[in-house]
């Protein structure tokens, strides 16, 4: 592969990233409205855990990098939820 080909494929790659991470937004969206109904709390630390022990086994080699990348999305979907949460007490 030429350095074009490799950069089109890391393209296509962010590309697929970002609608994963939008999709994942819009699932976070649903989940504080079942929440909410629920009278549960946004933060779930065994969860949060668990997904983040998963992220560590799976990303082998490259942990130190994925793992904040991870961080960084749990903590915007907490961000969304809370954002949203707080829509729903207004109303």
């Amino acid at each position: 592969m030429n350095l074009e080909q490799i950069r089109k494929q890391i393209d296509f790659i962010d590309n697929e990233i970002l609608r994963l991470i939008k999709k994942r937004f819009e699932y976070s969206e649903t989940l504080v409205k079942v929440k909410f109904n629920e009278g549960l709390k946004i933060y779930d630390e065994v969860r949060e855990r668990k997904i983040l022990d998963k992220i560590k086994i799976n990303s082998g080699e490259f942990e130190k990098y994925v793992l904040p990348v991870f961080v960084e999305i749990l903590t915007s979907s907490k961000l969304i939820q809370q954002d949203l949460h707080n829509d729903m007490k207004k109303n």
